[in-house]
């Protein structure tokens, strides 16, 4: 079991934890910038996808999906980070070495994301063909508006479609069922996700416990902080719909959330005690014990100022 004690966390925390995200977004913007409008184009082609082949129910299905790996974007992130607070120049290339620094442990968690990626793609399909059924005219249904539409209007046109409240609902009952009942199951795939790798990601990324104790620590701290997490993971659920929805701006909201995933993680385990160091997680490089000397040593002015753990041997 793993001897990491998670901090209290406090719904005053989101508030501080977020404005902590966008100030490290404006140190390090140009970087941030790019690497979150990479993001942000891979996520747009994968969501106009299904309205280029007239099935725009199913970017739901793509956009439950890309919530439910965004997780594994956090190390490049916080390379970024990390390089800042060494003192250098935080660069794309940098940012996309880390997943050659990440340890077996961060492989076995990205695994279990995309395990529950293929259970979501498998059961909202599924969901899909029951209550929309292959082969019926829901293309037919929201062609029209769709035409020459944008991503927001288009998903907007979409959901119109299938409320009650429009006349031409009728045509098609089960889509609105679909979407309903697609979401609250991707609500229970992301909180799974969350769960296990809100906290777990940043613990193996820094090498300061292995796959299984990172793991509880998270679930530790979820459970054990139950009203701020859940309320941290509606922020970011919310989030991540306004950058669907606008594109362009999920560039700037990936980074703001990622930078503010870490302020809240630094939050429940600082770098003083209770917090300490179990085992390094194999394939961990030792470059990374120096990035938490120098993460210490910047920390704003305000804030408790972290010392090294006496338990980390170099």
């Amino acid at each position: 079991m793993s001897n990491l004690a998670p901090q209290a966390l406090r719904l005053a925390d989101l508030p501080a934890v977020l404005v902590r995200g966008w100030g490290m977004f404006r140190r390090i913007a140009a970087p941030s910038l790019v690497l979150g409008g990479s993001i942000a184009l891979i996520s747009t082609a994968l969501l106009l996808l299904p309205f280029a082949l007239g099935l725009p129910a199913l970017a739901l299905i793509l956009a439950g999906g890309i919530a439910l790996i965004a997780p594994l974007f956090l190390p490049l992130f916080h390379s970024l980070q990390q390089a800042q607070a060494r003192g250098e120049r935080p660069r794309l290339g940098l940012a996309l070495s880390a997943y050659r620094r990440m340890g077996a442990g961060f492989w076995a968690l990205a695994a279990a994301c995309g395990f529950l990626l293929l259970v979501w793609i498998t059961d909202a399909g599924i969901l899909y063909a029951f209550m929309v059924g292959a082969g019926t005219a829901v293309e037919s249904v929201v062609a029209a508006p769709l035409a020459g539409a944008g991503a927001s209007s288009a998903l907007n046109s979409a959901l119109s479609s299938a409320s009650p409240l429009i006349p031409n609902a009728g045509a098609h009952p089960g889509l609105r069922s679909f979407v309903i009942w697609a979401s609250l199951m991707g609500a229970v795939l992301a909180a799974g996700t969350h769960l296990i790798a809100g906290f777990s990601l940043p613990l193996l990324q820094e090498g300061r416990a292995p796959i299984v104790p990172a793991i509880h620590a998270s679930v530790r701290t979820v459970f054990g902080n139950l009203t701020a997490t859940l309320t941290w993971g509606l922020i970011i659920v919310l989030g991540l719909l306004l950058g669907f929805l606008l594109p362009p701006l999920l560039a700037l909201v990936a980074p703001v959330l990622a930078y503010s995933q870490y302020a809240l993680y630094r939050r429940a385990f600082p770098l003083t005690a209770p917090a300490q160091v179990v085992a390094l997680d194999p394939g961990v490089e030792p470059a990374l014990q120096i990035d938490l000397t120098a993460e210490a040593t910047a920390q704003p002015c305000g804030e408790a100022s972290p010392r090294r753990n006496e338990s980390w041997k170099p």
